[in-house]
């Protein structure tokens, strides 16, 4: 070989080393700069997840382990609260009950004999009240219109039951409030005698009183055996006037008289009484107490 063709084959081999001491370097840089890179990165991918998950995590067992406490602290104040109440509301039934103990009355004693006069009369005043409002009330007599059956002085019970239920026949002696009806001008209440009923006829003549039922063509002589006998009933000329000697009555309206048929201001001058206006049904006398009897 020539000394130039083995020069030229130093100086190639130089130059290839040369390019080679040249990249290897380079080589050596970048790959170690992306094993560097690819470390951040797995060092990066691994550290955040453990930042981020790790206070999460610890915030949530915090926050659930003080819920827990919580929780668990608070049925233990509401349980000592009811404990307390349940001894304060026995304390008090116990005092009750010992009050109540304390205070209860025996039978028999004084208290107990006070207490039941007491109730007894305040039932008596109770119902007396109420028999006195609803049941029966008394009436005094003035005048002399009801003689001889009633005279003045005489005291009558009367009762308001006959009132409630419309329920009147003939001959019951009632109680009349005459007040505002024409002919009449007291202030007390009339007591007369039912004659008449609601639709029949009345027809006054001869010093007799006749009835005409309201489905009957035919009247009748009145017997009154509670007037005395030889008793006349006639009509003042007010009265026929205004023809209360022979009239019809109507559907509420009932023909009233005193058993003193020569004084008594009654239907023959004031004209029919109305439902409304009675009472109260007498049923007994009670003074003078030696002429007691029902009516």
């Amino acid at each position: 070989m020539s000394k130039e063709e083995i020069k030229l084959t130093e100086e190639n081999s130089a130059s290839e080393e040369k390019e080679i001491s040249e990249e290897t370097p380079v080589n050596a840089e970048v790959t170690a700069s992306e094993d560097k890179a690819e470390f951040k990165e797995e060092a990066a991918s691994v550290e955040e997840p453990s930042e981020k998950t790790e206070p999460s995590d610890k915030t949530s067992e915090d926050e659930t382990s003080e819920e827990e406490a919580s929780e668990g602290e608070e049925p233990d104040e509401e349980e000592s609260e009811e404990e307390s109440d349940g001894e304060e509301s026995e304390e008090k039934g116990s005092g009750k009950k010992a009050f109540a103990r304390g205070k209860k009355i025996e039978k028999g004693s004084k208290s107990y004999e006070i207490l039941d006069w007491l109730r007894t009369i305040c039932i008596g005043v109770l119902a007396g009240i109420f028999i006195v409002v609803f049941l029966i009330q008394r009436d005094d007599v003035y005048g002399s219109s009801m003689a001889p059956t009633l005279t003045q002085g005489d005291v009558l019970f009367t009762q308001k039951l006959s009132t409630y239920f419309k329920s009147y026949k003939r001959g019951d002696i009632v109680v009349l409030d005459g007040s505002g009806m024409e002919g009449y001008t007291g202030k007390e209440y009339l007591v007369k005698r039912i004659v008449g009923l609601p639709g029949e006829t009345i027809r006054i003549a001869d010093g007799n009183v006749y009835i005409k039922a309201a489905d009957s063509d035919e009247f009748y002589l009145l017997q009154e055996n509670y007037l005395p006998s030889g008793t006349r009933t006639n009509v003042m000329d007010g009265g026929r006037k205004k023809g209360y000697d022979e009239i019809t009555l109507g559907e509420n309206e009932y023909y009233c008289m005193g058993d003193n048929r020569p004084v008594s201001n009654d239907s023959r001058n004031l004209g029919p009484f109305e439902e409304k206006r009675i009472v109260s049904v007498a049923f007994i006398r009670v003074f003078p107490f030696n002429e007691i009897k029902l009516l």
